[in-house]
């Protein structure tokens, strides 16, 4: 029993290499290794020439980063301090146009002519503009309308009361009828604000509502030619207008130049008859002797003329001809109806005789049987 195979009883079979195998490196492994330090050597050195990147999961602190311009501010006051003169502690560096670099002239185009926009809205809200648009008496205009809903809308959300500043003013300022009446109807008039005193484009003293007021303001210094000059949304006034129908003569008085050029154009320009001549189709000129319905026409026109002439008879007689079958035949159709009619009258008369024939023979069998 003792020199059973281990093997065959599921033992585990021991290796039987030898010791030498297991723990001498063999060439192939000597020279992969150094070939792999020699790269690594390399990498380290030509990594440690180049420019380090930042770590990825390195993160700055934030009581590690300074507020920005701290540094330079910190650095002035250190300046400030070394220096021994108090006055020069505080003192104004003046720089010029290149040092801080100068605005393009587009660019104050731009912001002057923003201003001016700024500016006149402004007045256009502080005169009460928007409140000229809530009647239907004026020109609808597209443009128009939305200026002046841009301006109420700037009117809702700005911050300053345009109503109160205008009733304001108006308290201060005074007017006519102000004066003549008491305190009590200028304290009911300040309280009550839609109704105001204004002047009219005649000069005439009115009440009315703001809106009243803000139209014939407008009114009054477009009429005079005062403030701004004609709004961008309304159309200037042609200065001469045609009233009625009205004959112009020379409308457009050509200059000597623009009319030497129009001279020599019309010298150049093609000398054709207008209308051009007739011209008829040439039957010679193609191979169509072959076609259906074919006929050469003559190129004289008096000819050519006959022979027309003599094909619309020709087709004024074939449609003649062509009726008079049709009617011909339609006439024979009407006969052939009518004498199958009569036909049939007739057959069916006879067949009423036969039956009723019948009907005596079969009672004269029946009273010989009885």
């Amino acid at each position: 029993m003792s020199n059973t195979n281990p093997s065959l009883y599921g033992l585990p079979r021991h290796s039987q290499k030898s010791s030498s195998q297991s723990t001498a490196p063999s060439a192939s492994t000597l020279a992969f290794t150094t070939q792999l330090s020699s790269l690594i050597t390399k990498g380290t050195e030509s990594s440690a020439r180049g420019r380090p990147r930042p770590s990825k999961s390195s993160k700055s602190d934030i009581f590690a980063v300074h507020n920005k311009g701290a540094q330079k501010r910190a650095a002035a006051d250190l300046r400030d301090a070394d220096d021994d003169d108090a006055e020069t502690s505080v003192r104004q560096i003046h720089k010029r146009t290149a040092d801080i670099g100068a605005v393009d002239a587009a660019t104050l185009h731009r912001s002057k002519r923003r201003l001016q926009e700024k500016a006149r809205m402004y007045e256009d809200l502080k005169s009460g503009l928007y409140l000229a648009g809530d009647s239907d008496d004026d020109e609808e205009i597209t443009s128009r309308d939305d200026y002046l809903a841009r301006l109420r809308r700037k009117e809702k959300e700005g911050l300053v009361d345009f109503d109160r500043k205008w009733a304001e003013t108006q308290r201060a300022r005074g007017s006519d009828d102000s004066a003549s009446d008491s305190d009590g109807e200028d304290a009911e008039a300040d309280d009550n604000a839609s109704i105001v005193s204004y002047e009219d484009e005649l000069g005439r003293t009115r009440r009315g509502t703001r809106a009243e007021a803000a139209r014939a303001a407008l009114a009054k210094a477009q009429e005079s030619g005062e403030g701004r000059g004609p709004e961008r949304w309304k159309p200037a006034r042609p200065e001469k207008l045609i009233y009625g129908p009205a004959v112009q003569a020379e409308a457009f008085n050509l200059s000597s130049s623009a009319a030497e050029q129009m001279a020599s154009l019309a010298a150049r320009r093609d000398r054709s008859p207008t209308p051009p001549e007739e011209t008829h189709y040439d039957a010679d000129a193609e191979v169509r002797n072959r076609g259906t319905a074919f006929y050469a026409f003559a190129k004289d026109e008096e000819t050519r003329r006959k022979q027309m002439e003599e094909l619309m008879s020709a087709r004024e007689e074939t449609q003649r001809e062509r009726e008079a079958r049709q009617a011909r035949r339609a006439e024979r159709q009407r006969a052939k109806d009518e004498r199958r009619r009569q036909i049939e009258e007739l057959r069916t008369k006879r067949r009423a005789e036969t039956f009723l024939a019948g009907l005596g023979d079969l009672g004269a069998l029946q009273a010989d049987a009885s």
